[in-house]
């Protein structure tokens, strides 16, 4: 048996290795590591390199062992810790790698990489507030890295203090240089700031950006936001495109999980439909599913529902959905491929996107096709963007009949409303009613109102409003944020457009739905926003008898108020101009009478109506996956 190398001979091994790992030749790399380590098993070095080659070719089981090596090996070294960190996020293993980056945190307090990564971890376990813990002192030892500002705002916006994040970007972004997150970051904060330059500048940056296929997620805040504001639709099909091609190439490393079991399921007339959400819990969105699901008819349809919200955050309301489902699976702590691989397990005939780019969704799960059909629906007034998305729910009335050349996904139409109504008794609980007394509402003001979020408050929206209240003396303009933290920043939007904040008034929530639904009788009209129109609240000011100024457009997200209004049977205050918007604002602050028949008239169609009926709207969606299934087979309808 031959003697062991020298000192001389291994480091020329160690260079052999790393010349062939610079060559790209990863499997010679590898396996001269593994030579070495064969001898020489405690050598931490050699066993750290060999896991960054085999994280590099994929193997990343073997990548864990070999930096698990290197730590046992070398335990006072903080590499290998952060490497396997790394390799568990990436696979997520997200206790592992709390775990792991933890350790290496106990090495050296200060490694900013340690934090950061904690931090991000943390977040992906839905542990807020010890996420922002271990960011604000990454911060606080590196103010000007982009990467842990940009964590740190994620906490933040997370945790529901956008004010101190606002304030945080504003102070952050004057000496940055642009990058994704800052660009992305521009477009979305520019809603909580009272500068329309600020949308001015970062709309056209977030548009144009070259993202990287590892920026996708970026990308999806673009998507979404843009939603927000006044674009045409061949803007947003571009837009839509360049998503699809980023996420098309985070595919690479796996195969899609197709399925191809159409025919029999629909030929025996029972569907295999899931459900993927993060609101299967007492949520505005949670209490309105509830409802549908069901009234789905268990002769047709065998629920299945994907939750992607964290265990802690179930209710309630969450039991009620594991009653009426054959299957309730959590997602939450599973990586996107891993999710979509549990979801094919249950061999879906459609699996149905309740998210879009809304807060909390996960796209990552569909780019897997885990669902023989897929559709999105709800989630927000837009589309996702993904080839792998077969359709998006709508109706006769929300898109044009040319919406198709527009989206990747395929609409299919309901036979009612596509957004499903709610009836809400408005007998709040005692004492919890507020009246206009209370908020010094003189009792003859007109209130104007507007329960939307500031991200709906685009410029054209509030320059309009603006020449409303200039129109009707001593109107109000009436919000309801879910936080009264931020009132300040509804102020600061919305004096940058010339209204006064004085002529504002803030309706504060009701203690449960019926002092929520009870908020609509201190308001005399309620002023639809634009281009992104209302939704459920447009629904909510109907079930009150509320009149609902609407200026309709061309996508999607600009008529669901007037696709609501239609279904109902009551169009009078639909506009298709600004000028008219504003002129039938005024009209029915003038006229009182006028308004009165509106809001009688109101009543009487959901009286009559069949908007409201669960029952109805459950068949249709049925009808809608069985079309939706017949397409996809390839069957002759």
């Amino acid at each position: 048996m031959s003697s062991a190398p020298g000192p001389v001979a291994w480091h020329e091994i160690l260079a052999r290795a790393a010349a062939e790992a610079g060559a790209g030749r990863i499997d010679d790399a590898i396996a001269t590591y593994r030579s070495v380590l064969e001898v020489w098993p405690t050598l931490a070095a050699a066993h750290h390199n060999c896991g960054a080659l085999l994280f590099a070719r994929g193997d990343f089981d073997a990548a864990a062992r070999s930096f698990d090596e290197a730590a046992k090996h070398r335990p006072t070294w903080t590499a290998p810790l952060l490497a396997l960190g790394h390799v568990h996020f990436h696979t997520g293993r997200y206790a592992d790698a709390q775990q792991a980056f933890e350790r290496a945190l106990a090495l050296d307090a200060n490694s900013i990489e340690a934090l950061g990564n904690l931090g991000l971890t943390l977040q992906r376990r839905s542990r807020w507030s010890v996420a922002l813990t271990h960011l604000q002192r990454a911060r606080a030892l590196v103010p000007t890295d982009a990467r842990v500002w940009f964590a740190m705002r994620t906490s933040l916006l997370l945790l529901g203090r956008v004010e101190e994040a606002v304030e945080d970007f504003l102070r952050f972004e004057p000496g940055a240089p642009l990058s994704a997150e800052l660009v992305t970051t521009g477009l979305m904060f520019s809603r909580f700031v009272g500068d329309p330059a600020y949308e001015a500048k970062y709309l056209p940056l977030a548009l144009e950006w070259p993202y990287r296929p590892d920026q996708a997620a970026l990308a999806a805040v673009t998507v979404s936001r843009a939603q927000y504001c006044d674009l045409p639709r061949e803007t947003l099909l571009e837009l839509y495109r360049k998503y699809d091609r980023l996420q098309q190439q985070n595919r690479s490393r796996f195969e899609p999980i197709a399925l191809t079991r159409l025919n029999r399921r629909v030929a025996a007339g029972r569907m295999r439909i899931g459900y993927l959400s993060a609101d299967f819990r007492a949520h505005v969105m949670g209490r309105l599913m509830r409802e549908v699901l069901a009234a789905h008819d268990p002769a047709r349809v065998s629920l299945y529902l994907y939750s992607l919200a964290p265990e802690v955050n179930e209710d309630q309301l969450t039991g009620e959905f594991r009653g009426l489902c054959e299957r309730f699976v959590n997602l939450a702590e599973r990586d996107d491929h891993s999710a979509a691989r549990a979801v094919a397990g249950d061999e879906l005939d459609v699996l149905v996107d309740l998210m879009g780019h809304s807060s909390f969704s996960r796209p990552g799960i569909l780019l897997w096709k885990p669902a023989a059909v897929i559709i999105t629906h709800l989630g927000y007034h837009g589309c996702v963007g993904l080839s792998q998305i077969d359709f998006k729910l709508t109706d006769s009335i929300a898109d044009l009949p040319d919406a198709a050349s527009f989206q990747l996904e395929a609409p299919l139409a309901l036979d009612c409303c596509v957004l499903p109504v709610r009836r809400v008794s408005a007998v709040p609980a005692s004492g919890d009613a507020v009246t206009r007394g209370e908020l010094g509402i003189a009792a003859s003001a007109i209130v104007f109102g507007a329960f939307a979020s500031l991200l709906k408050l685009s410029p054209r929206c509030l320059n309009l409003w603006c020449d409303i209240l200039q129109r009707v003396p001593g109107s109000l303009l009436a919000f309801s944020p879910g936080n009264v933290s931020e009132q300040s920043l509804y102020r600061r939007r919305v004096a940058g457009f010339g209204i006064d904040p004085g002529r504002v008034v803030f309706i504060p929530r009701g203690a449960d739905e019926a002092g929520d639904r009870a908020r609509y009788r201190l308001i005399d009209v309620v002023l639809d926003t634009i281009p992104y129109t209302g939704g459920d609240t447009t629904a909510a000011a109907l079930d009150m008898g509320v009149p609902v100024v609407t200026r309709a457009g061309e996508r999607h997200a600009e008529r669901m108020s007037l696709s609501l209004l239609s279904h109902l049977g009551v169009t009078d205050t639909a506009t298709y101009s600004d000028a008219g918007y504003v002129a039938m604002a005024c009209r029915l602050a003038d006229d009182a009478a006028w308004r009165a028949d509106v809001a009688a008239r109101i009543v009487d169609r959901f009286a009559r109506s069949d908007i409201a009926d669960t029952r109805r709207y459950a068949a249709c969606l049925e009808d809608a996956y069985a079309r939706a299934l017949i397409v996809k087979s390839g069957a002759v309808m």
